[in-house]
This record gives structure tokens, sequence and C-alpha cells, in this order.
């Protein structure tokens, strides 16, 4: 248990760098229609942002090995971690951080030790399509949901929204590959490429992270990684409980586990609200220092 948080916590530091890196390199990038590929591809040439991709690697190598050690529902909650290392790197490098944020991540933080002081068994890994389809149907509905509300609104609203809608895949491709350990253990390195939950796995962690940099060039950093972290636990823990049959909590421990989560996610929130002006002041600097014909592409 031990083991499975430190991995998790290592992989929560390494998606928080990720996300400032990308985020950044986001806010440069020319507009474009939402979802365009040419985002990726302008994006692919920027330094920065390529640093963020392997920040980003090494997070979901160390997410992979977490959710396979341990249960979804210890694993998600802790990756709210990466909002508050966001935070400490805005810090470091020049931003006001204000008592009303510090305060906010030290809410996250505590929430995270209730949640964790009294976590579930590990169970079982399902293989079988059939298992899988009840939690897939939840996820994929929430998904149309937040994504659809991506393309109707804008500006701030938006960018809540796609960060809301690369949770729900990141999450359900987290579960995906939860299940990559029982099939490789069964039928092998061939077994597990020609599985489906090889290729779906990746499908949503393709899909999500084009939406978290859609989402990151949407608006500011607070809103969007906010809305992925607030997101991301929620689906992660229902896919635990209706897919692979964790148990959330005992009779006991359920309002001590529903309290810590509750507090996790109003920390995170709270936490994006604060920052939002600044980051928000911060992409109108870097777009004024940008010639008006390279702010917009015509599609």
């Amino acid at each position: 248990m031990t083991l499975t948080i430190a991995v998790a916590l290592l992989a929560a530091v390494c998606f928080g760098v990720a996300s400032v890196l990308q985020h950044d390199g986001a806010l440069r990038a020319r507009r474009r229609s939402l979802l365009h590929p040419g985002l990726m591809v302008e994006l692919a040439r920027k330094r920065g942002w390529l640093l963020g991709v392997g920040a980003q690697g090494a997070g979901v190598t160390l997410h992979l090995v977490a959710v396979n050690l341990g249960a979804l529902s210890v694993v998600q909650p802790v990756l709210t971690v990466g909002l508050v290392v966001a935070l400490a790197l805005q810090r470091l490098s020049g931003r006001v951080v204000s008592p009303p944020a510090m305060l906010s991540a030290g809410l996250v933080v505590l929430g995270l030790v209730v949640f964790l002081a009294v976590p579930p068994e590990q169970t079982a890994t399902p293989v079988d399509a059939e298992g899988w389809a009840p939690g897939l149907l939840l996820a994929g509905v929430a998904f149309a949901v937040a994504l659809g509300a991506g393309f109707l609104l804008r500006a701030t609203a938006r960018c809540v929204s796609l960060g809301a809608s690369a949770g729900v895949l990141m999450a359900t491709s987290a579960a995906l590959g939860k299940a990559w350990g029982a099939v490789l253990g069964g039928n092998g390195l061939v077994g597990l490429v020609g599985s489906w939950q090889f290729w779906a796995a990746l499908g949503c962690g393709a899909g999500g992270a084009l939406l978290s940099q859609a989402a990151f060039q949407s608006g500011p950093l607070g809103g969007s990684l906010a809305a992925m972290m607030a997101i991301d636990p929620v689906v992660g823990v229902g896919l635990g409980v209706v897919v692979f049959g964790e148990p959330f909590a005992t009779d006991d421990t359920a309002a001590i586990r529903i309290a810590g989560l509750a507090l996790t996610l109003v920390g995170v929130w709270l936490l994006a609200m604060t920052q939002r002006g600044a980051t928000d002041n911060a992409r109108t600097r870097r777009r004024s220092s940008v010639p008006t014909g390279q702010r917009v592409t015509s599609l």
C-alpha cells in the first residue's frame, strides 16, 4: 500500500511539471479551431512543450505501475497532488501565490490524508468485455456531456469543460491500463498487444492528450487543470467500484472516505479559482507580445 502511494505521488509530480510546461507552450501556439490537429504539429516543434511530453511520459509510466500495484480508488485521488505541484512551480517562476491559494493546497493534502487513512482492499482484475460495459458506458456519458459543453461554451467555461473531458479519458485510460497486468500475466506480451484493452487505453490516452492541449490553449491553467484533477478521481473511483469490484469503503469507514475525497475536490477547485486571475494576466501578456497576424490561424 505504501509503495502504491509513493509511486502515485511520483506520477503526480511528473504530471504537475508536464501541465505547466505544456500549458505555456499551448498559450504561445497560434489559435485554431477546436481540436484541430495542427495544434499538435506546431507544439511538437517547441522545446519546452517537448520537455513537458517527457515529464508526462514518465508520469504515465509511473501511473501504470501504481494502478497495477494498488486500487484505482486509491491511486486516482493521489494524482490531485499534481495541481499543488503546478502551484509550486508557478511560485518558483516568480508568479505571486496568494495565501488563499496556499490554504487551498493545504486542503487538498489534508483531504488526501483523510481519504487514504482507510484504504480499500485490492481485488481481482476483470479481463472480459462484459465486465467493462457498465463502467465504460458511464464514462462515455460523462465524456459526451463534458465534450459537448466544450463545443458550446466559450472562454474559461470552455477550458473547464475540455479539461473535464480530458480527465474522463485519462481516468478511463488508467483503468484500462490496470487490466494490462492481468492480460500480460495470462497471455504474455503478444496477448497484451492483441487485446482490446491495450488499444482502447492508447486511444483514450491520445484523445486525452489532445483535449488537454486544447483546454490549455482555451483558458487559464487553473481552470483546465482543476477540471482534469477533479473529474479524474471521481471517474477513477467509479470505474474501480463498477468494473473491478473495489469496495469503496466499509460501513464504518464510508463517511471518512467520502469526507476526505470531498475535501480534496473542494481544495482543487478553490486552488484553481485563486490562480485563475494570475494565469489570465500572464496569458494576456504573452499574447500581446505575439504579432496579431500570428495569433489566429484561418481555417
